[in-house]
């Protein structure tokens, strides 16, 4: 790559000392043998070098479904009941049919914006983001042909690992600081879509690893193999992980659980976020009456996930 590297550099040394070419020349024109210069691809150099060699990020390669299929982890997953609505037995009535309704909610706001990576996140830490981040790609894995990739970006509390019962490590943090390739750090549900990437290691910076350019790499090498990418973030207002992770994401999704968080700081966490494609919440944790008078993107939920 390096080689690669270096020869688009010379080009466009040399392009900018000869300046932009007057015509373009044929093969015939140029001789057997000789370079062809075309001045729409010269202008284009600076970008495809970034792409070559973006600062701080591996280049750029296509990854292929049979790859990752083969080298990824598939552990035996032993999901927590009070985590889970959707249990490989049964899954919980009303509560499945409520995520059910939110992934539908979600195909429909597709239809007019591109979204597939989506960000989940609160106000505080105990409101349910985690429970509605795993439960809504279980959802979504459910149907025929589809997969969705969960990931915990959580590093300072990684607890989704513990929701589906699988291995914490290695994880992103562990991809984040080098140690790890995308194929080592995915673990697969051996019956459905369902992808999951852990937190990893505990890291004494997990800030700066979010905000390294590896994880907008690994999120494009991945993208063309999923129908949906659900993150789960820390909460919005301790901590500003969030706000970067939000930046790499198409669309945000708040959860709120009623009686926990105080509406102004939920107002202020929402805030830090109206700019960053907010495309409505989740309201967890309301009574089962009230469940059916949610409307637009509020969703009403009795799940008893704790973060």
């Amino acid at each position: 790559m390096s080689r690669v590297y270096e020869a688009l550099k010379n080009a466009q040394d040399q392009q900018t000392i000869r300046g932009p070419l007057e015509a373009e020349a044929t093969p015939q024109e140029s001789g057997v043998g000789e370079p062809v210069h075309n001045g729409k691809a010269a202008s284009r150099i600076p970008e495809i070098l970034s792409a070559v060699r973006p600062e701080g990020a591996p280049p750029a390669r296509l990854l292929q479904l049979e790859e990752l299929q083969q080298r990824c982890a598939k552990p035996v997953w032993k999901p927590q009941l009070r985590w889970n609505v959707f249990p490989k037995e049964r899954p919980c009535g009303r509560q499945a049919e409520q995520f059910h309704s939110l992934r539908a909610r979600l195909y429909s706001l597709r239809d007019t914006r591109p979204i597939q990576t989506l960000l989940i996140t609160s106000t505080t830490a105990a409101e349910g983001k985690t429970f509605v981040a795993m439960n809504l790609a279980q959802s979504i894995a459910r149907q025929p042909g589809r997969r969705a990739l969960l990931v915990d970006a959580d590093l300072r509390a990684s607890r989704l690992h513990i929701a589906l019962g699988a291995p914490c490590a290695p994880g992103l943090s562990d991809y984040l600081a080098g140690e790890s390739d995308e194929c080592s750090i995915i673990q697969a549900d051996s019956q459905e879509g369902l992808f999951f990437i852990p937190g990893g290691k505990p890291r004494s910076n997990p800030a700066e690893l979010l905000a390294n350019n590896l994880l907008r790499a690994l999120f494009s090498r991945v993208l063309p193999l999923f129908d949906w990418i659900i993150v789960d973030a820390p909460p919005a207002l301790p901590v500003a992980d969030a706000s970067v992770l939000a930046g790499m994401c198409d669309g945000v999704i708040f959860v709120v659980r009623a009686g926990v968080a105080a509406f102004d700081m939920a107002q202020a966490a929402c805030g830090e976020l109206k700019h960053k494609n907010l495309l409505g919440v989740v309201l967890n944790g309301v009574e089962e009456e009230a469940i059916y008078g949610a409307y637009g993107y509020y969703y009403g939920g009795n799940g008893t996930g704790g973060e």
